[in-house]
Protein backbone atom coordinates (compact mmCIF):
# COMPACT_ATOMS: atom_id res chain seq x y z
CA UNK A 1 0.00 0.00 0.00
CA UNK A 2 3.00 2.34 0.46
CA UNK A 3 4.56 1.76 -2.88
CA UNK A 4 1.11 2.75 -4.10
CA UNK A 5 1.12 6.20 -2.32
CA UNK A 6 4.40 6.83 -3.66
CA UNK A 7 3.78 5.87 -7.00
CA UNK A 8 0.46 8.10 -6.88
CA UNK A 9 1.42 11.12 -5.12
CA UNK A 10 3.11 13.92 -5.95
CA UNK A 11 6.82 15.10 -4.44
CA UNK A 12 4.91 17.67 -1.91
CA UNK A 13 1.69 16.32 -1.51
CA UNK A 14 0.05 15.88 1.47
CA UNK A 15 -2.28 12.53 2.09
CA UNK A 16 -5.48 13.39 3.70
CA UNK A 17 -7.83 10.28 4.03
CA UNK A 18 -11.23 10.84 3.42
CA UNK A 19 -13.43 8.09 3.10
CA UNK A 20 -13.03 4.39 3.55
CA UNK A 21 -14.94 1.64 1.44
CA UNK A 22 -15.41 -1.53 2.86
CA UNK A 23 -16.58 -4.63 1.01
CA UNK A 24 -18.88 -6.56 2.91
CA UNK A 25 -20.45 -10.27 2.13
CA UNK A 26 -24.05 -11.05 2.43
CA UNK A 27 -24.73 -14.59 2.97
CA UNK A 28 -28.11 -15.90 2.01
CA UNK A 29 -28.90 -19.65 3.75
CA UNK A 30 -32.02 -21.14 3.11
CA UNK A 31 -33.99 -22.51 5.76
CA UNK A 32 -36.89 -23.46 4.25
CA UNK A 33 -37.53 -26.46 1.71
CA UNK A 34 -35.80 -25.88 -1.11
CA UNK A 35 -32.65 -25.38 1.01
CA UNK A 36 -31.36 -22.27 -1.10
CA UNK A 37 -28.21 -20.62 -0.10
CA UNK A 38 -26.01 -18.24 -1.77
CA UNK A 39 -23.84 -14.82 -1.40
CA UNK A 40 -23.24 -11.59 -2.40
CA UNK A 41 -20.85 -8.35 -2.04
CA UNK A 42 -22.49 -4.89 -0.82
CA UNK A 43 -20.15 -2.01 0.03
CA UNK A 44 -20.51 0.84 2.51
CA UNK A 45 -18.96 4.18 2.91
CA UNK A 46 -17.44 5.48 5.95
CA UNK A 47 -15.90 8.66 6.99
CA UNK A 48 -13.40 9.76 8.75
CA UNK A 49 -13.23 11.75 11.86
CA UNK A 50 -10.58 13.10 14.66
CA UNK A 51 -10.95 10.92 18.05
CA UNK A 52 -9.95 12.22 21.47
CA UNK A 53 -6.03 10.83 20.84
CA UNK A 54 -6.13 12.95 17.68
CA UNK A 55 -5.86 10.28 15.28
CA UNK A 56 -8.24 9.80 12.63
CA UNK A 57 -11.10 7.10 13.25
CA UNK A 58 -13.39 5.49 10.70
CA UNK A 59 -16.83 6.36 11.14
CA UNK A 60 -20.10 4.49 10.76
CA UNK A 61 -20.95 3.18 7.42
CA UNK A 62 -23.61 4.09 4.65
CA UNK A 63 -24.53 1.38 2.46
CA UNK A 64 -23.53 2.51 -1.25
CA UNK A 65 -26.08 1.19 -4.37
CA UNK A 66 -23.92 0.42 -7.43
CA UNK A 67 -23.80 3.42 -8.82
CA UNK A 68 -22.72 5.32 -5.95
CA UNK A 69 -19.88 2.94 -6.39
CA UNK A 70 -19.66 3.34 -9.94
CA UNK A 71 -19.64 6.71 -9.64
CA UNK A 72 -16.68 7.10 -7.29
CA UNK A 73 -14.57 4.54 -8.95
CA UNK A 74 -15.23 6.93 -12.20
CA UNK A 75 -14.02 9.93 -10.26
CA UNK A 76 -10.92 7.96 -8.74
CA UNK A 77 -9.75 7.21 -12.54
CA UNK A 78 -10.49 10.71 -13.83
CA UNK A 79 -8.41 12.30 -11.60
CA UNK A 80 -5.35 9.53 -12.18
CA UNK A 81 -5.87 10.10 -15.90
CA UNK A 82 -5.65 14.46 -15.73
CA UNK A 83 -2.07 14.86 -15.27
CA UNK A 84 -0.93 15.08 -19.09
CA UNK A 85 2.25 13.21 -20.56
CA UNK A 86 4.28 13.40 -23.61
CA UNK A 87 4.96 10.15 -25.22
CA UNK A 88 8.17 9.52 -26.90
CA UNK A 89 8.03 9.17 -30.52
CA UNK A 90 8.84 5.58 -30.13
CA UNK A 91 5.70 4.68 -28.37
CA UNK A 92 3.19 2.69 -30.48
CA UNK A 93 0.54 1.85 -27.65
CA UNK A 94 -0.02 2.64 -24.33
CA UNK A 95 -2.75 1.74 -21.90
CA UNK A 96 -3.41 1.35 -17.74
CA UNK A 97 -1.55 -2.33 -18.04
CA UNK A 98 0.77 -1.71 -20.63
CA UNK A 99 3.27 0.31 -23.25
CA UNK A 100 4.54 -0.90 -26.27
CA UNK A 101 7.52 0.95 -28.31
CA UNK A 102 10.63 0.68 -30.67
CA UNK A 103 13.86 0.73 -30.19
CA UNK A 104 16.20 1.80 -33.24
CA UNK A 105 18.67 -0.41 -34.64
CA UNK A 106 22.15 0.00 -33.37
CA UNK A 107 25.58 -1.23 -32.64
CA UNK A 108 25.47 -2.47 -29.24
CA UNK A 109 27.25 -4.93 -27.06
CA UNK A 110 25.26 -8.20 -26.70
CA UNK A 111 26.17 -10.12 -23.19
CA UNK A 112 26.21 -13.87 -23.26
CA UNK A 113 26.97 -16.46 -20.90
CA UNK A 114 25.55 -19.55 -22.18
CA UNK A 115 26.24 -23.30 -20.50
CA UNK A 116 29.69 -24.56 -21.44
CA UNK A 117 30.85 -21.39 -22.61
CA UNK A 118 32.62 -18.81 -21.22
CA UNK A 119 31.26 -15.24 -20.87
CA UNK A 120 31.79 -12.99 -23.39
CA UNK A 121 30.65 -9.52 -24.65
CA UNK A 122 30.59 -8.93 -27.89
CA UNK A 123 29.86 -5.53 -30.12
CA UNK A 124 27.05 -6.91 -33.02
CA UNK A 125 24.66 -5.09 -34.80
CA UNK A 126 21.27 -5.19 -33.09
CA UNK A 127 17.81 -5.27 -35.10
CA UNK A 128 15.07 -2.65 -34.63
CA UNK A 129 12.75 -4.44 -31.79
CA UNK A 130 9.16 -3.74 -31.07
CA UNK A 131 8.90 -3.59 -26.96
CA UNK A 132 6.07 -4.65 -24.71
CA UNK A 133 6.20 -4.22 -20.70
CA UNK A 134 2.87 -5.07 -18.72
CA UNK A 135 1.68 -3.88 -15.22
CA UNK A 136 2.39 -7.91 -14.50
CA UNK A 137 6.33 -7.17 -15.18
CA UNK A 138 6.11 -9.27 -18.22
CA UNK A 139 8.37 -7.97 -20.87
CA UNK A 140 7.95 -9.45 -25.13
CA UNK A 141 9.83 -8.53 -27.94
CA UNK A 142 9.75 -8.78 -31.58
CA UNK A 143 12.33 -7.94 -34.38
CA UNK A 144 11.43 -5.12 -37.31
CA UNK A 145 12.94 -5.49 -40.75
CA UNK A 146 12.16 -1.66 -40.99
CA UNK A 147 12.60 1.68 -39.87
CA UNK A 148 9.05 2.70 -41.09
CA UNK A 149 6.71 4.01 -39.19
CA UNK A 150 5.12 0.81 -37.48
CA UNK A 151 1.40 0.39 -38.40
CA UNK A 152 -1.10 -2.74 -37.82
CA UNK A 153 0.44 -4.12 -41.22
CA UNK A 154 3.66 -3.87 -40.20
CA UNK A 155 5.40 -7.56 -40.34
CA UNK A 156 6.74 -8.83 -37.29
CA UNK A 157 10.26 -11.37 -37.03
CA UNK A 158 11.06 -13.49 -33.96
CA UNK A 159 13.71 -11.85 -32.23
CA UNK A 160 16.81 -13.54 -32.82
CA UNK A 161 18.03 -13.66 -29.30
CA UNK A 162 18.21 -15.90 -26.90
CA UNK A 163 15.90 -16.09 -23.58
CA UNK A 164 13.30 -14.78 -25.64
CA UNK A 165 10.40 -17.75 -26.30
CA UNK A 166 8.62 -18.81 -29.42
CA UNK A 167 5.55 -15.87 -28.70
CA UNK A 168 8.06 -13.06 -27.68
CA UNK A 169 8.15 -13.55 -24.41
CA UNK A 170 11.36 -12.53 -22.66
CA UNK A 171 12.70 -15.03 -19.94
CA UNK A 172 14.19 -12.43 -17.69
CA UNK A 173 15.49 -14.88 -14.92
CA UNK A 174 17.16 -12.59 -12.21
CA UNK A 175 17.26 -9.69 -13.78
CA UNK A 176 15.70 -6.54 -11.53
CA UNK A 177 12.82 -5.60 -13.35
CA UNK A 178 11.28 -2.00 -13.15
CA UNK A 179 8.57 -1.17 -10.90
CA UNK A 180 5.92 0.21 -13.34
CA UNK A 181 5.53 0.13 -17.35
CA UNK A 182 5.15 3.60 -18.07
CA UNK A 183 6.81 5.99 -20.67
CA UNK A 184 9.66 7.32 -17.79
CA UNK A 185 10.54 3.82 -17.63
CA UNK A 186 11.57 2.90 -20.95
CA UNK A 187 15.16 3.03 -20.49
CA UNK A 188 14.93 1.16 -17.69
CA UNK A 189 12.81 -1.86 -19.46
CA UNK A 190 15.55 -1.99 -22.39
CA UNK A 191 18.06 -2.23 -19.54
CA UNK A 192 16.39 -5.55 -18.79
CA UNK A 193 17.57 -6.40 -22.60
CA UNK A 194 20.40 -4.09 -23.45
CA UNK A 195 22.16 -5.37 -20.31
CA UNK A 196 21.13 -8.65 -19.48
CA UNK A 197 23.02 -11.59 -20.09
CA UNK A 198 21.91 -14.09 -22.25
CA UNK A 199 22.12 -17.76 -21.65
CA UNK A 200 20.34 -20.15 -23.84
CA UNK A 201 17.70 -20.34 -27.25
CA UNK A 202 14.32 -20.71 -26.26
CA UNK A 203 12.98 -21.70 -29.32
CA UNK A 204 14.49 -22.90 -32.87
CA UNK A 205 12.95 -20.42 -34.66
CA UNK A 206 15.12 -17.44 -33.29
CA UNK A 207 17.23 -16.68 -36.31
CA UNK A 208 18.04 -18.59 -39.92
CA UNK A 209 21.09 -20.10 -39.80
CA UNK A 210 22.24 -20.91 -43.20
CA UNK A 211 19.80 -23.07 -44.63
CA UNK A 212 17.90 -23.63 -40.98
CA UNK A 213 15.28 -21.91 -40.39
CA UNK A 214 13.49 -24.06 -37.84
CA UNK A 215 16.76 -25.77 -36.30
CA UNK A 216 19.06 -23.29 -34.15
CA UNK A 217 20.37 -24.27 -31.19
CA UNK A 218 22.17 -22.37 -28.59
CA UNK A 219 25.76 -23.00 -29.81
CA UNK A 220 24.55 -21.64 -33.56
CA UNK A 221 23.12 -18.60 -31.78
CA UNK A 222 26.35 -17.71 -30.21
CA UNK A 223 28.21 -18.45 -33.31
CA UNK A 224 25.98 -16.36 -35.63
CA UNK A 225 26.69 -13.32 -33.03
CA UNK A 226 30.27 -13.97 -32.83
CA UNK A 227 30.67 -13.80 -36.57
CA UNK A 228 29.05 -10.47 -36.98
CA UNK A 229 31.07 -8.91 -34.19
CA UNK A 230 34.38 -10.67 -36.30
CA UNK A 231 33.76 -9.19 -39.33
CA UNK A 232 32.67 -5.80 -37.50
CA UNK A 233 29.01 -6.02 -39.26
CA UNK A 234 27.50 -2.48 -38.85
CA UNK A 235 23.84 -3.39 -39.92
CA UNK A 236 21.96 -6.52 -38.87
CA UNK A 237 21.19 -9.10 -41.78
CA UNK A 238 17.51 -9.25 -42.36
CA UNK A 239 17.87 -12.39 -44.61
CA UNK A 240 18.39 -13.94 -41.25
CA UNK A 241 14.99 -13.14 -39.13
CA UNK A 242 12.51 -15.73 -39.11
CA UNK A 243 8.92 -14.54 -39.76
CA UNK A 244 6.28 -14.09 -36.76
CA UNK A 245 2.84 -15.16 -37.51
CA UNK A 246 1.57 -12.19 -35.61
CA UNK A 247 0.11 -9.26 -36.63
CA UNK A 248 1.31 -6.33 -34.11
CA UNK A 249 -2.36 -5.25 -32.94
CA UNK A 250 -2.11 -9.21 -32.04
CA UNK A 251 1.44 -9.13 -30.18
CA UNK A 252 0.84 -6.13 -28.56
CA UNK A 253 -2.86 -7.29 -27.46
CA UNK A 254 -1.46 -10.89 -26.35
CA UNK A 255 1.52 -9.45 -24.45
CA UNK A 256 -0.20 -6.14 -22.61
Amino acid sequence: MTEFFAHCAEPTARISPMTAILVHELKHIGTGASGVSGSRLISSAHEFFEGDDGKLVVGAGKLMGRDDLENLLREILNRSLRKATLLPTAVVSISSTHIAWTTPAAVRPMIFKPVGLKPQTLTVPWPRLLMVANSNSHFSVAALASNRRITAHTKLYHAPLMNVNQVGRVCTGSAPLPDYCDAEQLTAWEAVMFESAFTHVNHPHSLKVGHQADAVETKDCFKFWADLATQNTVRFPNSALNPLKMSVTDFISRHA
